[in-house]
């Protein structure tokens, strides 16, 4: 190899390089070279390195001499860094494969990356190839849940993914799902070492530009098998939800005699998408909804909401499948007895929010209150043509957010959007890494705050 290697650090990332590889802007060629292949990456010898491995054709030696081919590697297709020479064997042809070695040094811990690569000649640069997915190991001396023996007595734990668990009535891995959308892992046993659970599932978002962040959140145990990870704010839209589990052979406590292990399979990546964000917000001081779509106002539309003593509760509802294009509405259904409650009447373009009877719904009834005063038993009342446009064009998991309703906050059983209404710190003591020990909080019946603690805040 020519040239002495040294380090190339920005940002607090690290790319071995050679000192001979630098551009030559003076010979710059305007045709870009062909880019190399990712072979693999993998983890390095510390936490902090992944060795990317990848390949490319032998240049011409006489071109290469005033006009060098240059590889490059990233990890956000932004922020580019030299890597080492080609590893070129001797009489090797000009255009065959040749190796070479990337290693990426001072990245974090247990975190998922993207690397992508690119050829450079001079300015000119060739399409860029990636990203390919890989996560960092734990740092040396602090998992001590995988044993290189293991115990004899060992009952093998296996697990299930649901994307898109809270109710939403879709498969979250096969379709695109809204930002609402709560992911949750259930095991084939009860887990007595959820810490150890928690820190082996690394949770990230490859967003629409390519580049892969860590998703800032929190696991939640609802039983002693069942957790959900729920973000601190909603999911970016238009993304690749990836939780990477490091489970498989790990120690997860023990049943009686025996030890629960994690089986090889939980050592995979689970995978989900998010659509664009949508997330509608019902304000029932000025009874507006407005709706966002990636950040932009798209629809506003008046609306009713529930009268005094049937006030629409506050907070955050996600949308599912359950919707009706017609649907009956009875006075009976509330129990209502007195005469000049009594209603029959047919609304149109029905989403359900709450199991508890709550549904975004056409009222042509109460056209005349719309945008001025709330009259319904806690519906939200709209004009036919705005309660199409929602029933058509929401999906699961999109996200309507209640606010000046003067009802009390949904509560987190009461329908697919219940536990964002969970004030964080609350979540939190679900959480068994977050409590610094096992005993967690698995009640889903209580544990609502103020409307500005449950709030999320991209809402």
């Amino acid at each position: 190899m020519r040239g002495s290697l040294r380090v190339l650090a920005s940002a607090g990332l690290s790319v071995l390089l050679s000192a001979g590889l630098l551009p030559a802007q003076a010979n710059a060629s305007k045709v870009p070279p062909a880019p190399p292949t990712i072979i693999s990456v993998s983890p390095g010898a510390t936490a902090r390195i992944l060795e990317v491995v990848y390949a490319a054709q032998v240049p011409d030696p006489a071109q290469s001499a005033s006009d060098p081919i240059s590889y490059q590697i990233s990890v956000d297709s932004v922020k580019w860094y030299i890597c080492r020479e080609l590893a070129v064997p001797e009489n090797a042809l000009i255009g065959s494969p040749a190796q070479g070695i990337c290693p990426l040094t001072n990245l974090h811990p247990l975190r998922t990356y993207g690397i992508y690569m690119r050829a450079a000649r001079g300015v000119s640069v060739s399409e860029v190839v990636g990203p390919i997915v890989a996560t960092t190991q734990p740092p040396a001396g602090t998992e001590t849940s995988k044993p290189e023996k293991l115990p004899k007595k060992r009952i093998w734990v296996k697990a299930k993914f649901i994307a898109a668990s809270n109710s939403l009535g879709v498969d979250g891995s096969k379709v695109k799902v809204g930002v609402g959308v709560l992911p949750k892992i259930v095991f084939s046993k009860p887990i007595p070492d959820k810490i150890v659970v928690e820190k082996n599932l690394i949770v990230s978002a490859e967003l629409p530009s390519g580049k892969l962040v860590p998703v800032k959140g929190a696991w939640g145990w609802l039983d002693e098998t069942s957790v959900v990870f729920r973000p601190k704010t909603y999911w970016p839209g238009n993304s690749t939800i990836r939780i990477v589990s490091l489970l498989g052979r790990a120690v997860l406590g023990r049943s009686g005699s025996q030890s629960l292990i994690g089986s090889a399979r939980l050592n995979t990546t689970y995978t989900f998408q998010t659509a664009r964000k949508l997330i509608a917000r019902v304000d029932g001081k000025t009874k507006n909804m407005k709706v966002y779509v990636d950040g932009n106002n798209v629809k506003t539309f008046k609306v009713s909401l529930g009268k005094d003593e049937w006030e629409t509760r506050n907070g955050t509802k996600v949308i599912s499948t359950a919707k009706e294009a017609t649907k009956i509405y009875r006075s009976e259904s509330l129990g209502l007895t007195d005469p000049e409650e009594q209603y029959e009447l047919e609304g149109f373009w029905n989403t359900r929010l709450t199991p508890t009877g709550e549904f975004l719904h056409s009222a042509p009834w109460a056209y005349g209150r719309l945008g001025i005063y709330n009259g319904s038993h806690g519906c939200t009342n709209m004009f036919v043509n705005d309660a199409k446009w929602i029933f058509n064009e929401t999906i699961p998991g999109d996200v309507v957010f209640y606010t000046n309703t003067n009802g009390k906050i949904n509560e987190p059983w009461n329908g697919p959007g219940g536990l964002w209404n969970i004030e964080w710190k609350k979540w939190l003591k679900k959480s068994a890494l977050s409590n610094g020990n096992q005993k967690v909080d698995t009640d889903t019946n209580a544990g609502t705050g103020s409307l500005t603690d449950a709030k999320p805040a991209s809402v």
